[in-house]
């Protein structure tokens, strides 16, 4: 639940910040030239094609991680549980 609540503070925060840019920027007379654009796209397209190829990479091992935690989870409930059947009886 403290999870959640640093997310709401954090969206808070954010969302007050991003309000207070838009209703206090000035406007600018300036030019971006053409090449520029291409710069900036080429850039977030490379981060993206990056973070593409590190999670293919990673993905196997990424995968195995949540499938030892969910076993592991699962093996203490079975142990939970059969420790009550033996207390019970």
């Amino acid at each position: 639940m403290l999870h959640v609540k640093k997310i709401k503070k954090t969206l808070v925060v954010l969302y007050f910040a991003l309000c207070f840019c838009f209703l206090f920027s000035v406007s600018a007379s300036a030019y971006v030239d053409p090449a520029t654009t291409s710069m900036l796209v080429q850039i977030i397209a490379g981060v993206f094609i990056s973070l593409g190829v590190a999670f293919g990479i990673f993905r196997t091992k990424i995968i195995l991680f949540f499938n030892n935690l969910k076993m592991k989870l699962m093996q203490k409930k079975l142990e939970m549980e059969a420790a009550k059947r033996e207390n019970q009886h």
